[in-house]
């Protein structure tokens, strides 16, 4: 089947966001190979850490860059499927994302399932890998000065899911793609205020400077600028106690710590050493 013909089908055939059988595996070895190179120039991308990611079903946490359009974990994901290509992924998804016309059915077929913990059951019970980002959009739109931060906002739903169904958690860091745009605000008493908190269940209503808007106000795709990103899979990190446990508070708050302390440390290094490289290409422009 040609990329056209598994591209047209993604996007004129319904699907459903909740089963993991909607996934399009030939659709997922087409596209793969385009994606990756699309990353790869555009982003500059390197993927580190995938040989540490163990076999069958696990929870990928990652946090949440570049507002609405995440485009480097999908490449990211892309270099995960052209060196594993049996070993499937199924990202929980916003509402808002999988119910798009066309977008959506896009997406559940390369993988992507709507939110939720019947979703993520469904995935786990056939083996499956689950991608969760749990800073949602109070992550995805943190302002500038933050965009070094990992911020989950004390949610724990992804804890209970990996102690529940005794997976482990692989971290995954990415680094580079909230440069794509600058959030100056990130609009939760906007969000608040308008309702639009509970109606589109959204923690965030952005002011952001992004192509091709300029100035925007709220949660819009945007053009994402040729920044180097990097993605880093951390070692797994394996439930601290027994299924049990995901109704006990206190471990569950401290596995979240625990998780959210690797990626911060992670990310940190990730800047610090982009940082250090720039300074490099300073002093050695600065000799020639």
């Amino acid at each position: 089947m040609s990329l056209r013909t598994a591209l047209r089908r993604a996007l004129t055939h319904p699907t459903d966001p909740t089963d993991p059988e909607s996934i399009d595996l030939e659709l997922i070895e087409e596209l793969t190979p385009w994606v990756d190179r699309a990353c790869r120039v555009w982003y500059r991308l390197g993927v580190e850490g995938l040989d540490s990611v163990p076999d069958g079903a696990a929870l990928l946490v990652g946090n949440h860059n570049a507002g609405t359009t995440m485009l480097e974990a999908l490449g990211a994901f892309a270099r995960f499927y052209r060196q594993r290509p049996s070993d499937l992924c199924h990202a929980l998804a916003h509402d808002a994302i999988v119910d798009i016309p066309a977008l959506g059915s896009l997406l559940t077929r390369i993988g992507a399932l709507r939110a939720g913990h019947e979703s993520a059951d469904a995935a786990f019970s056939s083996g499956r890998k689950v991608v969760v980002f749990p800073g949602g959009n109070r992550e995805a739109f943190r302002p500038w000065r933050e965009r070094h931060r990992v911020d989950f906002g004390g949610r724990t739903g992804f804890v209970r899911l990996a102690l529940r169904h005794q997976v482990p958690i692989v971290p995954v860091v990415f680094h580079g793609g909230h440069d794509t745009l600058v959030i100056l605000r990130r609009g939760e008493r906007l969000a608040r205020w308008t309702g639009l908190r509970e109606r589109l269940r959204t923690d965030a209503w952005p002011v952001m400077l992004a192509l091709p808007w300029g100035l925007a106000i709220g949660p819009w795709f945007h053009l994402p600028a040729p920044v180097r990103c990097t993605t880093r899979f951390l070692p797994p990190m394996p439930p601290p106690a027994g299924p049990e446990a995901a109704d006990d508070p206190e471990v569950c708050a401290a596995w979240r710590d625990d998780v959210e302390a690797a990626m911060q440390e992670a990310l940190t290094e990730l800047a610090q050493s982009r940082r250090a490289r720039r300074s490099r290409a300073a002093v050695k422009d600065g000799r020639r």
